[in-house]
């Protein structure tokens, strides 16, 4: 956008006009200008200067953008002017992108819905568009922050600045806590960066701006919450939680995987699960506990004559469970678990209160897997063929754990000791 001579040698864009100067610093700019000729002026178009709302001159890119718009806007009102139709007076000076457009541009792009666009020339693969729950979370966020601060909803985004960016982070961290502040810059910025390589931006205002990572959650369950969890699934007559609860323990898996699991039985003391949507098998050693478990939702299912053969069931439906009701009924348990559950008549304690599990989440059955794994005594690699997790997931929550467990700690010296005696070491 700088050099000598550049703009009047090399840059010719339909309907602008560049103007170049030298500034302060003797460096050529341009100052791009739209410049109607007599027959645009015919149709009621004048000229003015191509700036966004801050201010600034409009960049190249967005200056090839909006040609491009303007031209198609020429032509429709040309096809207009031949049919006949009255034309209303285009409107003067350049268009205002707000915060509002970008947000649903970015929604309605291959990203988000896919299509033939995500293919990349020269790749094997084409990009996979997002996830449904992933889009749906972008989505909410996107609307917590319009819903936040509204007035930003009809902002110009070239105006936004790395300044008023960081003043919106230290007031969504101060009303909606620093993981949600955070999840809602993230979002942000990927608009932001949609913007840039569309030419509605000069530059990201979002990147670089050093905003300050949350330590990650880690919640780890230990055997007598998960315990107190299962009896409070029985006894307030979620059952199917309980199940869920069984399986994120001894497989480690997902919650959307765990719905989707299929009991495939046992052999060689092997408990196979089959994934109902992309049967994919997960295998895990047939724990007596998980298999008791298996058997009584079979039991279950079979006396309710549900047809679904997946493990998890609402009762209500007879189907597959989904994350919303799910989710209600795990609350359900967990404030059942802190409570306590008393007998009908409220004469009789069937569940002492543990007011621990208040923080509990379901997400955090899948770390609880993990950590009880190694705890075990179970190596990375055999966590991760149990769980799915990659390596290096499993070695980043066990370094938060291990850094918070004296309980390792005692077997590494336990074993270092054993270890020093066999060898007869007289230290």
């Amino acid at each position: 956008m700088q050099g000598r001579g550049m703009a009047r040698k090399l840059i010719r864009i339909d309907y602008v006009s560049l103007r170049p100067r030298l500034d302060e610093r003797g460096r050529e700019t341009y100052r791009p200008r739209f410049e109607p000729g007599p027959g645009v002026r015919a149709l009621g178009y004048t000229g003015f200067d191509l700036k966004n709302a801050d201010g600034s001159w409009y960049s190249l890119e967005q200056c090839i953008t909006w040609s491009r718009e303007k031209s198609d806007e020429i032509d429709g009102r040309r096809k207009a002017k031949a049919a006949g139709r009255r034309l209303k007076k285009p409107q003067r000076g350049g268009p205002v992108y707000t915060l509002q457009d970008l947000f649903e541009d970015l929604f309605l792009s291959p990203k988000f819905k896919g299509g033939a666009e995500l293919a990349r020339p020269g790749k094997a693969k084409p990009r996979k568009p997002l996830a449904p729950k992933t889009i749906r979370d972008y989505r909410n966020k996107a609307d917590a922050l319009i819903a936040f601060d509204p007035d930003l909803a009809g902002t110009a985004i070239a105006a936004l600045t790395p300044p008023i960016l960081i003043g919106l982070h230290e007031k969504l961290w101060s009303a909606k806590g620093h993981h949600m502040a955070n999840g809602i810059m993230a979002v942000l910025r990927l608009g932001l960066t949609y913007a840039r390589r569309h030419g509605k931006l000069a530059i990201n205002p979002a990147l670089g701006l050093g905003l300050e990572t949350p330590e990650a959650r880690l919640r780890i369950g230990t055997i007598p919450e998960i315990e107190h969890l299962v009896k409070a699934a029985d006894l307030s007559g979620h059952e199917e939680v309980g199940d869920s609860i069984m399986l994120g323990i001894f497989t480690g898996q997902r919650q959307a995987d765990r719905f989707a699991m299929l009991d495939a039985g046992a052999s060689e003391g092997w408990r196979k699960l089959r994934q109902s949507k992309t049967g994919a098998v997960v295998a895990v050693p047939d724990a007596p506990q998980l298999a008791a478990r298996l058997s009584a939702a079979r039991e279950r299912r079979e006396k309710a004559k549900v047809k679904a053969a997946n493990i998890i069931i609402n009762p209500k439906t007879g189907k597959p469970h989904a994350t919303s009701s799910y989710n209600k009924r795990f609350r359900a348990v967990r404030d059942a678990a802190v409570a306590g559950i008393k007998s009908k008549d409220g004469g009789k304690e069937l569940l002492a209160p543990l007011e621990s599990l208040a923080d509990f989440n379901d997400q955090d059955l899948r770390d609880t897997a993990v950590t009880w794994l190694a705890d075990a005594g179970c190596t990375v690699p055999e966590i991760c063929s149990i769980t799915g997790h990659d390596e290096q997931t499993v070695y980043a929550i066990l370094k938060h754990y291990l850094a918070r467990s004296a309980d390792q700690a005692e077997r590494a010296i336990g074993k270092l000791v054993t270890w020093l005696e066999a060898k007869g070491a007289t230290l």
